[in-house]
């Protein structure tokens, strides 16, 4: 993990990130790396949605300049294009519901729940498959409507991005806890890690930490859910299986 919510990840024999971010533009300031030279290894950059904590434009500039390929929702290919030249060829838009293939990988698109009433953007969540390991990206989910996503089967696992409600962070419980834990017991996955934890930058009231993860995981194993719940930071390696 290359920041909150953002990943570097091999899987199936394939290098790809979603959604890479450096915590050096988080700050804005200090020496950006060298990023074409530490992720050469790349073969594929996935995006979700244009928030400012998941689209660095700096990281993805200097990425341009590298032989992969990206798969980048409609909603943001004009975002995109006012970074870098990308020769068409090498951007897949990706349609809901329709498999990407890319050796040992398979991605399957669908769109994300990222709006809260007026709040929100587009985002486009992903279901990885390799090997024989299955694991659901749901992005930053704030509508837990389970009944508005395609089904997805038997999942290894999911990454849950913590949100339990708007500026709701300093709150002794959270608002949508109950929630939040009820949409993602749903899927039912053998291995649930909460992620978006300890952005930095945030405000306090919008800043998710470890007293939240342990609200979330007493929650889920109150109410009956048998998997392993683990939490990851900046930083962290999570082990697919």
């Amino acid at each position: 993990m290359t920041h909150s919510a953002n990943y570097l990840l091999r899987t199936g024999g394939v290098h790809w990130a979603l959604d890479p971010f450096s915590l050096v533009t988080r700050l804005g300031q200090g020496k950006q790396p060298d990023f074409a030279k530490d992720l050469a290894c790349l073969d594929l950059v996935v995006l979700s949605h244009i928030h400012a904590d998941h689209f660095d434009p700096i990281l993805l500039s200097a990425l341009s300049s590298l032989d992969l390929t990206w798969v980048v929702p409609e909603f943001m290919v004009s975002h995109l294009s006012s970074l870098c030249d990308l020769s068409a060829r090498r951007i897949i838009i990706p349609h809901p519901g329709e498999p990407l293939r890319f050796g040992n990988l398979t991605l399957t698109p669908f769109e994300g729940l990222h709006f809260h009433g007026r709040h929100g953007v587009p985002e486009m969540g992903y279901l990885a498959e390799f090997g024989k390991q299955r694991w659901l990206f749901p992005g930053d989910t704030r509508t837990f409507d389970h009944a508005s996503l395609p089904g997805f089967g038997q999942l290894d696992g999911l990454l849950a991005h913590c949100w339990l409600g708007k500026k709701a962070a300093l709150f002794p419980r959270a608002d949508k806890l109950a929630e939040f834990t009820q949409f993602y017991k749903a899927f039912n996955p053998q291995k649930m890690v909460i992620s978006h934890l300890y952005e930095w930058g945030r405000d306090a009231r919008d800043l998710w930490t470890m007293r939240h993860f342990r609200l979330v995981k007493n929650r889920l194993q109150a109410s009956g859910y048998q998997g392993a719940v683990i939490p990851a930071r900046t930083g962290s390696c999570i082990q697919f299986d």
